[in-house]
């Protein structure tokens, strides 16, 4: 049997000596068991009066919430089916929803295609219409008519005061209203004296006691405008 003295000589272990235990690793904390001055714990907190500081035992430091992914964006809406055209014949009413159709229908094309607009203008000069100056006037006339118009409705109806500085106002508007008046006589090659005498010609044949007459104002002749 191998003695103590022996097993030193020879290296093997004695039998009757009991081999030492190595020393356990130490145990890693659970995050309940984390104190104060543990390794990875400055600046915590373990005051649950203060909400900025992260506290001991707070399964959030441990555990991180997961992201939420965000919402995907809801898919667009269908596209409406497109709207069929009405078509109408002389015999129908157009309907009430169906009135832009209708108006499109009984323009003239030069009136609604840039094309046949253009090339009214260029006949309408070919043949010896000076239409941009008779245009101009045309459009000045009515602009100009209904600011004077304007005035008068507001002393009418809204109690704009008949003073002065209105009285002026129309008279400044009336002498628009003349400028474009010229413009159509230099358009139509007419003189404004020719213009006047005209029309007096006119209502001498309508009126030809020389006054008004109301039966003569209803009850005119062929050709009188």
């Amino acid at each position: 049997m191998p003695t103590y003295s022996n097993a030193i000589a020879d290296g093997t272990p004695d039998p009757q000596r009991p081999t030492a235990t190595p020393p356990r690793r130490p145990r890693a904390k659970e995050f309940w068991e984390v104190e104060p001055g543990d390794p990875g714990t400055e600046g915590w907190s373990d005051n649950p009066e203060d909400p900025k500081g992260a506290q001991l035992g707070n399964p959030a430091i441990e555990n991180p919430p997961t992201p939420v992914p965000p919402t995907p964006p809801a898919p667009p809406e269908a596209s409406p089916e497109p709207t069929i055209p009405v078509v109408l014949t002389s015999s129908q009413t157009p309907p009430k929803d169906g009135y832009l159709e209708f108006v499109d229908q009984v323009t003239s094309a030069p009136s609604k295609d840039p094309s046949q607009f253009i090339a009214r203008i260029a006949a309408l000069q070919a043949g010896g219409c000076e239409i941009q100056r008779l245009l101009t006037a045309a459009v000045g006339i009515s602009a100009e008519g209904g600011e004077f118009m304007e005035i008068v409705k507001k002393i009418i109806f809204q109690g704009k005061p008949w003073e002065e500085d209105n009285i002026e106002h129309l008279k400044i508007e009336l002498g628009d209203v003349m400028w474009y008046v010229a413009q159509a006589c230099m358009a139509l090659d007419i003189s404004l004296e020719e213009v006047l005498d005209r029309n007096i010609d006119k209502l001498s044949k309508r009126y030809p006691t020389g006054t008004f007459d109301a039966y003569y104002s209803e009850n005119r002749k062929s050709g009188d405008r």
